[in-house]
Protein backbone atom coordinates (compact mmCIF):
# COMPACT_ATOMS: atom_id res chain seq x y z
CA UNK A 1 0.00 0.00 0.00
CA UNK A 2 1.22 3.49 -0.86
CA UNK A 3 0.86 6.63 1.22
CA UNK A 4 -1.93 7.94 -1.02
CA UNK A 5 -4.01 4.86 -0.15
CA UNK A 6 -3.81 5.24 3.64
CA UNK A 7 -6.88 6.36 5.54
CA UNK A 8 -5.24 9.49 6.93
CA UNK A 9 -3.93 10.75 3.58
CA UNK A 10 -7.25 10.00 1.88
CA UNK A 11 -9.02 12.02 4.57
CA UNK A 12 -6.61 14.91 4.20
CA UNK A 13 -7.00 14.93 0.43
CA UNK A 14 -10.80 14.69 0.64
CA UNK A 15 -10.84 17.51 3.17
CA UNK A 16 -8.72 19.63 0.84
CA UNK A 17 -11.01 19.01 -2.14
CA UNK A 18 -13.92 20.40 -0.12
CA UNK A 19 -11.86 23.25 1.27
CA UNK A 20 -10.05 24.38 -1.90
CA UNK A 21 -13.12 25.72 -3.67
CA UNK A 22 -15.14 26.62 -0.60
CA UNK A 23 -16.55 30.05 0.01
CA UNK A 24 -14.81 30.04 3.39
CA UNK A 25 -11.33 29.75 1.88
CA UNK A 26 -12.24 32.04 -1.03
CA UNK A 27 -13.30 34.81 1.35
CA UNK A 28 -10.17 34.32 3.41
CA UNK A 29 -7.94 34.42 0.34
CA UNK A 30 -9.41 37.76 -0.66
CA UNK A 31 -8.61 39.09 2.79
CA UNK A 32 -5.12 37.60 2.78
CA UNK A 33 -4.42 38.80 -0.77
CA UNK A 34 -5.43 42.36 0.06
CA UNK A 35 -2.86 42.34 2.87
CA UNK A 36 -0.14 40.24 1.24
CA UNK A 37 0.28 39.90 -2.55
CA UNK A 38 2.03 36.54 -2.05
CA UNK A 39 -1.40 35.13 -1.15
CA UNK A 40 -3.46 36.79 -3.88
CA UNK A 41 -5.22 33.77 -5.38
CA UNK A 42 -8.80 33.06 -6.46
CA UNK A 43 -9.06 29.66 -4.81
CA UNK A 44 -7.13 26.97 -3.01
CA UNK A 45 -6.14 25.00 -6.09
CA UNK A 46 -4.58 28.08 -7.68
CA UNK A 47 -2.65 28.75 -4.47
CA UNK A 48 -1.51 25.13 -4.22
CA UNK A 49 -0.28 25.07 -7.83
CA UNK A 50 1.77 28.21 -7.23
CA UNK A 51 3.11 26.96 -3.89
CA UNK A 52 4.24 23.63 -5.36
CA UNK A 53 5.92 25.02 -8.50
CA UNK A 54 9.45 23.83 -9.08
CA UNK A 55 10.29 25.83 -12.24
CA UNK A 56 11.71 28.67 -10.18
CA UNK A 57 15.16 30.18 -9.84
CA UNK A 58 15.59 30.05 -6.06
CA UNK A 59 14.33 28.49 -2.84
CA UNK A 60 13.02 31.89 -1.77
CA UNK A 61 10.84 32.14 -4.86
CA UNK A 62 9.73 28.53 -4.50
CA UNK A 63 8.70 29.01 -0.88
CA UNK A 64 7.18 32.47 -0.93
CA UNK A 65 3.60 31.17 -0.65
CA UNK A 66 4.48 28.73 2.14
CA UNK A 67 6.42 31.42 3.97
CA UNK A 68 3.44 33.78 3.79
CA UNK A 69 1.11 31.07 5.11
CA UNK A 70 3.42 30.25 8.02
CA UNK A 71 3.64 33.93 8.94
CA UNK A 72 -0.14 33.84 9.46
CA UNK A 73 -0.51 30.36 10.90
CA UNK A 74 0.25 31.39 14.47
CA UNK A 75 -3.08 33.22 14.68
CA UNK A 76 -4.98 31.63 11.79
CA UNK A 77 -5.60 27.88 11.84
CA UNK A 78 -6.83 27.92 8.23
CA UNK A 79 -3.44 29.22 7.08
CA UNK A 80 -1.83 26.35 8.98
CA UNK A 81 -4.09 23.81 7.32
CA UNK A 82 -3.27 25.18 3.87
CA UNK A 83 0.43 25.07 4.75
CA UNK A 84 0.08 21.39 5.60
CA UNK A 85 -1.43 20.78 2.16
CA UNK A 86 1.47 22.59 0.50
CA UNK A 87 4.03 20.23 2.07
CA UNK A 88 1.89 17.10 1.69
CA UNK A 89 3.74 15.76 -1.39
CA UNK A 90 6.96 15.67 0.63
CA UNK A 91 5.11 14.07 3.54
CA UNK A 92 3.78 11.33 1.25
CA UNK A 93 7.25 10.78 -0.14
CA UNK A 94 8.54 10.21 3.38
CA UNK A 95 5.73 7.78 4.17
CA UNK A 96 6.58 5.77 1.05
CA UNK A 97 10.33 5.89 1.61
CA UNK A 98 10.65 4.89 5.26
CA UNK A 99 10.71 1.16 5.99
CA UNK A 100 9.36 0.87 9.51
CA UNK A 101 5.91 0.07 10.95
CA UNK A 102 2.90 -0.78 8.82
CA UNK A 103 1.89 1.89 6.33
CA UNK A 104 -1.07 3.24 8.33
CA UNK A 105 1.10 3.61 11.42
CA UNK A 106 3.84 5.16 9.34
CA UNK A 107 1.43 7.67 7.79
CA UNK A 108 0.13 8.71 11.20
CA UNK A 109 3.64 9.16 12.60
CA UNK A 110 4.94 11.14 9.63
CA UNK A 111 1.92 13.45 9.44
CA UNK A 112 1.95 14.08 13.18
CA UNK A 113 5.67 14.84 13.07
CA UNK A 114 5.25 17.17 10.08
CA UNK A 115 2.51 19.08 11.91
CA UNK A 116 4.86 19.51 14.86
CA UNK A 117 7.67 20.73 12.61
CA UNK A 118 5.31 23.19 10.90
CA UNK A 119 4.30 24.52 14.31
CA UNK A 120 7.95 25.06 15.13
CA UNK A 121 8.46 26.90 11.82
CA UNK A 122 5.60 29.20 12.84
CA UNK A 123 7.05 29.82 16.30
CA UNK A 124 10.69 30.10 15.22
CA UNK A 125 11.29 31.37 11.67
CA UNK A 126 14.74 30.45 10.38
CA UNK A 127 17.02 31.28 7.50
CA UNK A 128 16.51 27.90 5.84
CA UNK A 129 13.70 27.51 3.26
CA UNK A 130 10.61 26.24 5.10
CA UNK A 131 9.80 23.43 2.63
CA UNK A 132 13.31 22.02 3.03
CA UNK A 133 13.19 22.54 6.78
CA UNK A 134 9.89 20.68 7.10
CA UNK A 135 11.04 17.79 4.93
CA UNK A 136 14.49 17.42 6.48
CA UNK A 137 13.41 17.78 10.11
CA UNK A 138 10.40 15.50 9.68
CA UNK A 139 12.56 12.86 8.03
CA UNK A 140 15.22 13.08 10.72
CA UNK A 141 12.74 12.86 13.58
CA UNK A 142 10.81 9.94 12.09
CA UNK A 143 13.98 7.99 11.27
CA UNK A 144 15.26 8.63 14.77
CA UNK A 145 12.00 7.32 16.16
CA UNK A 146 12.28 4.22 13.95
CA UNK A 147 15.80 3.52 15.22
CA UNK A 148 14.67 3.94 18.83
CA UNK A 149 11.76 1.56 18.34
CA UNK A 150 14.06 -1.04 16.87
CA UNK A 151 17.11 -0.83 19.09
CA UNK A 152 16.42 0.81 22.45
CA UNK A 153 15.61 -1.26 25.54
CA UNK A 154 12.35 -0.58 27.30
CA UNK A 155 12.60 2.03 30.04
CA UNK A 156 10.19 3.30 32.65
CA UNK A 157 8.64 6.69 31.92
CA UNK A 158 7.23 7.99 35.16
CA UNK A 159 7.00 11.77 34.82
CA UNK A 160 7.75 12.24 31.10
CA UNK A 161 10.72 14.46 31.99
CA UNK A 162 12.60 12.99 29.01
CA UNK A 163 10.58 15.32 26.80
CA UNK A 164 12.66 18.20 28.16
CA UNK A 165 15.56 17.06 25.98
CA UNK A 166 15.73 17.07 22.20
CA UNK A 167 17.86 15.99 19.28
CA UNK A 168 17.99 19.65 18.19
CA UNK A 169 21.08 21.30 19.61
CA UNK A 170 19.37 24.66 20.08
CA UNK A 171 16.11 23.53 21.66
CA UNK A 172 16.38 22.43 25.32
CA UNK A 173 13.46 23.45 27.46
CA UNK A 174 11.66 25.20 24.61
CA UNK A 175 10.99 21.81 23.04
CA UNK A 176 9.10 20.72 26.15
CA UNK A 177 7.01 23.88 25.87
CA UNK A 178 6.21 23.05 22.27
CA UNK A 179 5.15 19.56 23.26
CA UNK A 180 2.92 21.16 25.86
CA UNK A 181 1.34 23.30 23.16
CA UNK A 182 0.68 20.20 21.05
CA UNK A 183 -0.88 18.45 24.05
CA UNK A 184 -3.14 21.45 24.64
CA UNK A 185 -4.14 21.46 20.98
CA UNK A 186 -5.07 17.76 21.01
CA UNK A 187 -7.05 18.27 24.23
CA UNK A 188 -9.04 21.13 22.69
CA UNK A 189 -9.45 19.53 19.27
CA UNK A 190 -10.48 16.11 20.50
CA UNK A 191 -12.08 17.22 23.77
CA UNK A 192 -10.07 14.61 25.62
CA UNK A 193 -8.23 14.49 28.93
CA UNK A 194 -4.62 15.54 29.27
CA UNK A 195 -3.32 12.00 29.76
CA UNK A 196 -4.96 10.87 26.50
CA UNK A 197 -3.61 13.88 24.59
CA UNK A 198 -0.13 13.37 26.05
CA UNK A 199 -0.16 9.74 24.91
CA UNK A 200 -0.79 10.83 21.32
CA UNK A 201 1.84 13.57 21.31
CA UNK A 202 4.54 11.51 23.01
CA UNK A 203 4.17 8.47 20.78
CA UNK A 204 3.53 10.29 17.50
CA UNK A 205 5.93 13.22 17.72
CA UNK A 206 8.02 12.71 20.82
CA UNK A 207 10.31 9.77 20.06
CA UNK A 208 8.64 7.74 22.82
CA UNK A 209 7.31 4.32 21.87
CA UNK A 210 3.98 2.87 22.94
CA UNK A 211 5.90 0.03 24.57
CA UNK A 212 7.85 2.42 26.78
CA UNK A 213 4.69 4.15 27.98
CA UNK A 214 2.99 0.78 28.50
CA UNK A 215 5.82 -0.42 30.73
CA UNK A 216 5.74 2.80 32.72
CA UNK A 217 1.98 2.55 33.25
CA UNK A 218 1.87 -1.22 33.69
CA UNK A 219 -0.65 -1.81 30.89
CA UNK A 220 -0.77 -3.80 27.67
CA UNK A 221 0.69 -1.93 24.64
CA UNK A 222 -2.32 -3.03 22.57
CA UNK A 223 -4.61 -1.28 25.06
CA UNK A 224 -2.65 1.95 24.65
CA UNK A 225 -2.73 1.70 20.87
CA UNK A 226 -6.50 1.31 20.93
CA UNK A 227 -6.79 4.26 23.32
CA UNK A 228 -4.60 6.38 21.05
CA UNK A 229 -6.65 5.40 18.00
CA UNK A 230 -9.87 6.55 19.70
CA UNK A 231 -8.30 9.91 20.56
CA UNK A 232 -7.01 10.40 17.01
CA UNK A 233 -10.43 9.63 15.57
CA UNK A 234 -11.92 12.36 17.74
CA UNK A 235 -9.24 14.83 16.67
CA UNK A 236 -9.86 14.05 12.98
CA UNK A 237 -13.57 14.85 13.21
CA UNK A 238 -12.89 18.57 12.82
CA UNK A 239 -12.24 20.36 9.51
CA UNK A 240 -8.67 21.42 10.29
CA UNK A 241 -5.74 19.29 11.42
CA UNK A 242 -3.31 22.10 12.15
Amino acid sequence: MKASETELIRRLEAEWRMLAGSRWLGDQLRTWGAEDPRLAFDDGEQLLAAAQRRDVSSWAECDQVLTALLERAGSDTLAGRVALQVVLPGVKSLINGIRRWDVEERAARVVATAVGVLARCVAEPAGTPPSFRVYANTRRRVLRSAVRDRSEPLVFVDDYSRLETSDDADVGRDEAARFGDLVDWVMRRGRVREDAARLVVMTRAGDVSVEEVAVGQGVDPHTLRQRRLRVERRVRQGPALF
